[in-house]
């Protein structure tokens, strides 16, 4: 009598498996994140210098160079393992972060699992659509620069701020590297339209928990909430 053997585990084609300019972002935003909440002078500065960088490409702003955390990419680990757009999504990233944490002293804005698409929805009153803000978003998934992708991320990034609503500022950006691709740009977009769509009002239990407030264990992994299949 023969048996079959089990399906190995790892080959389960909806595994995801975060890339280097998401892990580089999400280390460098937890460590700045912990020292902003915990009020460390070096934490708060740092935040004051990345905030000039927000929506702006970094040509733009060259007194951020070795600021933003994009050497990492350059590590014996990372070398070869980025694409050309790389260091751009990082700064993208990590300045529009600095901008959101802005005057948030209590409440973390970089939380894994708060993606794009889903954050914009839910600024919006539950069953209805905001046309003004709508607008906003396909705005930014029409963007084809780093100039005008910092831009209209910007406007969106305030009007979060403004609400307290956290981002995923890591997958944000391996999503920016993707966006700045032409060949994968259209990837992107439906991502963030999938995002938009699937969105659902949290129950009030995980609504206590997501809010971004502080946890000294609860900066470090991602949670399966919000993780559509890719």
């Amino acid at each position: 009598m023969t048996t079959s053997s089990p399906a190995p585990t790892s080959s389960r084609r909806d595994a995801y498996e975060p890339g280097l300019v998401e892990r580089t972002v999400h280390e460098f935003l937890s460590s700045l994140q912990r020292g902003y909440l915990a009020d460390e002078a070096s934490a708060v500065s740092r935040l004051a210098q990345l905030r000039r960088g927000a929506g702006k490409a970094p040509e733009e702003v060259p007194e951020l160079f070795g600021l933003t955390g994009t050497e990492r990419l350059y590590t014996e680990g990372g070398r070869g393992r980025s694409s050309k757009h790389a260091p751009v999504a990082v700064h993208l990233a990590v300045t529009l972060y600095a901008l959101h944490q802005q005057s948030q002293r209590s409440h973390r804005m970089h939380v894994p699992g708060r993606r794009l698409g889903g954050a914009v929805r839910a600024l919006m009153p539950p069953g209805e659509i905001d046309e003004a803000l709508r607008r906003r978003f396909v705005r930014v998934a029409g963007a084809d620069s780093a100039n005008v992708l910092a831009y209209r991320l910007r406007d969106v990034v305030l009007l979060l701020r403004r609400a307290g609503e956290p981002l995923d500022y890591a997958r944000l950006a391996d999503q920016l590297e993707r966006a700045l691709d032409s060949g994968k740009r259209l990837q992107v977009r439906q991502e963030w339209g999938r995002e938009f769509h699937s969105w659902r009002p949290p129950k009030d239990t995980e609504a206590a928990e997501g809010t971004g407030a502080t946890n000294a264990s609860d900066d470090g992994g991602t949670p399966a909430t919000d993780q559509p299949t890719e």
